[in-house]
């Protein structure tokens, strides 16, 4: 039996440190904005069941364009609350990039406010909303072609080190 790398605090994994490292300021950044991770549910470029999401900064916080297609089908025609819900979460994601923390959701609260339609352009903006030592509050929208608020949504984020990932990660490791 292979035995687990080593996941403890004083050890902390190499590609955990990197991939925080990323979430850091940069001095010369981009409007785009990179990936979570190769894998992220949300962004994440290799994901097959993905949705690759595609972020840039804007000027208060992060703007996005996403069309929900049929892997996200909930009734017929519209997105599945859930896709929705995971598109919101991962664009609040990509506004830590911005704080230049890593930070987890705490709380998700979601207003539809219209059906989202499959195959049909939306505009999506997220915003850090304020900012009380740990704890992120976060606002988004999501807007149709005409400039109508189709969803809302606010979050609780809390801000982390690399620590609680490779907590995590062990977790995981010791299951197996």
């Amino acid at each position: 039996m292979s035995e687990a790398p080593d996941m403890t605090c004083g050890s902390p994994d190499p590609i955990l440190e990197v991939w925080a490292g990323s979430f850091r300021p940069q001095e010369s950044a981009s409007p785009e904005l990179p990936p979570h991770h190769h894998l992220c549910l949300g962004c994440g470029p290799e994901n097959p069941h993905g949705h690759h999401l595609r972020a840039q900064r804007c000027e208060h916080g992060v703007c996005a364009h996403h069309i929900f297609d049929q892997r996200h089908v909930g009734a017929p025609g519209i997105a599945h609350g859930g896709a929705v819900a995971t598109v919101i979460d991962d664009l609040f994601g990509f506004l830590l990039y911005t704080v230049g923390e890593l930070a987890v959701t705490r709380h998700l609260e979601i207003d539809y406010l219209a059906p989202i339609l499959l195959d049909t352009p939306y505009a999506l903006h997220a915003v850090v909303r304020s900012r009380e030592g740990r704890k992120l509050d976060l606002g988004a929208r999501i807007e149709d072609v005409a400039g109508r608020s189709v969803a809302t949504a606010t979050a609780l984020f809390i801000v982390v080190d690399v620590e609680h990932f490779i907590r995590s990660q062990a977790k995981t490791q010791d299951r197996r």
